[in-house]
């Protein structure tokens, strides 16, 4: 896997170093274009009958064979290479898989989950999620690189010379990893199961197949490279409705530069809203019954009382 950019440069002259990411930035760039080629190619056949099914599937095997791929092609019985990918992965590169890594199924699915049951308030959450992975990559894996240690319990271990902090670096690994994995495992179901239409249970156990597959052999070499090639596809996934939404609002494939604009004229069509007459007799409808059922929750005995008596009934005439 050498030859295609997966393994790594051998020595360490800067020569060899530039020759390794020049190998890298080409396969990733065929692996770039090869995608957009795959998305066009499913495109055409959806045109022409396609079902959804076929679809989820073709894109469920073609992920799962391409993560096993590199995995299989990134294998390494090396431990320097198996844990920390020989610590030859070039900075750009690190950063994608990094960023991969943070727009996981977990985060991505909690934090949607999160500002949608929470709102407003939910942005806090995110705001701890993204600093606490700026936190560990400037205070803590630097001097962890330093030191020379794979895991955090290792260093632990050897700072302190006991198994005591490593035990407790252990504890504390295992519950952070703990519910993020369990939240990784049900975003694989539930992805697994929407695009190949197996039952849930079985769902989890064929993404977990292609998981252990791509980084059981590689550790994390095969892992990284893997990481690579998610963030190619989810920074597409990603950019494409931004520029399109970008291009449908203000003819500019750069909505950051009017997201400012945009908010000035969704403000003020909330204010003409609010100032409609119809939506003021909708806003009193809705305060009168917020106001009878706030009377009730202050003596709630009376009102399930009555709640449970049956209806009168009218005596005829």
């Amino acid at each position: 896997m050498a030859g295609m950019g997966f393994g790594h440069a051998t020595g360490s002259s800067a020569a060899e170093n530039r020759a390794f990411r020049a190998q890298l930035n080409k396969v990733y760039g065929f692996y770039t274009g090869g995608f957009i080629a795959f998305i066009i190619v499913v495109a055409i056949l959806e045109q022409f009958g396609l079902s959804r099914g076929w679809i989820g599937l073709i894109f469920l095997l073609a992920t799962v064979g391409l993560y096993a791929g590199i995995g299989i092609m990134s294998r390494t019985t090396d431990a320097a290479e198996y844990y920390v990918a020989g610590r030859r992965v070039p900075a750009l590169y690190n950063g994608m898989a990094t960023g991969a890594d943070w727009m996981s199924a977990a985060s991505f699915i909690g934090m949607a989950g999160t500002l949608y049951l929470t709102g407003y308030g939910g942005l806090a959450f995110i705001m701890g999620w993204t600093g606490g992975y700026c936190l560990v990559a400037l205070l803590l894996a630097p001097y962890l690189r330093k030191f020379g240690q794979f895991t955090i319990p290792d260093f632990l271990g050897a700072r302190y010379e006991g198994n005591l902090p490593r035990f407790l670096g252990i504890l504390a690994a295992i519950l952070c990893s703990f519910t993020y994995v369990v939240s990784q495992i049900y975003g694989v179901g539930i992805i697994t199961t929407r695009l190949s239409g197996l039952p849930f249970e079985v769902g989890i156990f064929v993404g977990l197949g292609g998981i252990l597959v791509c980084s059981f052999l590689g550790g994390m070499r095969a892992v990284t490279w893997t990481q690579v090639a998610q963030y190619i596809i989810l920074i597409i996934a990603y950019m494409v409705p931004v520029v399109w939404l970008g291009m449908k609002q203000s003819s500019v494939p750069v909505p950051q530069f009017f997201y400012g604009h945009k908010l000035e004229q969704v403000t003020a069509k909330e204010k003409q809203l609010i100032a409609d007459p119809k939506e003021k007799e909708v806003i009193a409808i809705f305060k009168q019954r917020a106001d009878g059922l706030a009377t009730k929750l202050k003596d709630p005995l009376p009102a399930l009382e009555a709640a449970r008596r049956p209806p009168r009934r009218s005596s005829p005439t």
